[in-house]
């Protein structure tokens, strides 16, 4: 019988010690409900031997590096305040921000999930694929957030692992009572301001751009992330210039506050960052209505934020 390619399944556990499976060890882990999963199961370089031996074409390769690439998005979306008016726990996906260079803070009526580079957190993930296991142990990662018009708010994760020899297994059954439905972004939901200022936003892209990378020499393997430089794009109705000049802003260079909320008080989700560059915008078309598209750079990111 034909494998099935939509037969997937990722669940992750928090590790203890760097490269040590902790689901192995007897901790739950817990499903992932997402979206556009993908798998390298072994990513990394060959070396060709290239012996001369008098004959054309190519030689035999060797493989001198494999790691494993995991690729999927979640919905940005929160948990409910308890009865008593204070959140219940961190989103199911918050270890997932706490190794890509995250913390997560809880607060009384929030979860904010910061920068922290000093963060030397990893993950074990379980991906299924058709009646495969793959166990990728020292996962690090980078995300980045995706807010469109119509759409869901998404956080998009890319992790680098440690490879294990792929094996034959059961599907388990998955729990995905932990994750909230979310909200579209669009009128009923979302706000969005600069400096303040109530502005129509199409859509908003935030890449973290985390340097992942793989090292290993003698006595030696680990996923690290040596880096980061955060980037966005912005999309949004071109107002009167006396109201909103970007060209303006582009040339002076001075830093800017950009924030977005979506959904209510209990279940709100948002972005913020106090440290924002206008880049050089460009006109863009949304259905006719004259738009600009604007590169923006976050300075720094210690006070770039996520907010549940």
């Amino acid at each position: 019988m034909s494998r099935k390619a939509k037969k997937k399944i990722l669940m992750f556990a928090p590790e203890t010690n760097y490269g040590v499976d902790p689901i192995a060890g007897g901790s739950e882990p817990s499903f992932i409900l997402g979206r556009e999963f993908s798998i390298v199961p072994q990513a990394g370089e060959s070396l060709a031997l290239d012996y001369d031996t008098g004959e054309l074409g190519n030689s035999p390769e060797i493989m001198t590096e494999c790691y494993v690439e995991v690729e999927f998005g979640i919905d940005f979306a929160s948990k409910q305040l308890t009865a008593e008016g204070t959140i219940g726990e961190p989103a199911p996906w918050s270890p997932l921000l706490d190794s890509c260079l995250r913390k997560t803070v809880t607060e009384e009526n929030k979860t904010r999930y910061l920068i922290n580079d000093t963060s030397s957190d990893s993950l074990t993930l379980y991906y299924y694929q058709s009646g495969t296991l793959h166990k990728v142990t020292g996962a690090r990662g980078t995300v980045a957030l995706s807010l469109q018009a119509k759409q869901f708010p998404t956080l998009k994760f890319k992790f680098t692992g440690l490879h294990s020899v792929p094996e034959s297994a059961e599907h388990p059954t998955p729990d995905f009572s932990h994750y909230q439905t979310p909200l579209k972004v669009g009128v009923e939901n979302s706000a969005f301001t600069i400096d303040g200022t109530p502005h129509k936003m199409v859509s908003l892209e935030i890449d973290q751009a985390n340097s992942v990378i793989h090292q290993e020499y003698v006595g030696h393997e680990e996923v690290m992330i040596t880096d980061f430089a955060p980037t966005a794009t912005l999309i949004m109705e071109a107002p009167d210039l006396n109201t909103l000049d970007p060209f303006a802003l582009a040339k002076a260079g001075k830093e800017h506050t950009i924030a977005f909320t979506n959904g209510p008080i209990g279940n709100q989700i948002g972005w913020q960052s106090q440290k924002v560059q206008f880049g050089r915008p460009s006109y863009a078309d949304q259905d006719g209505t004259q738009t600009y598209s604007i590169p923006l750079r976050l300075i720094g990111g210690s006070d770039e934020i996520f907010n549940c």
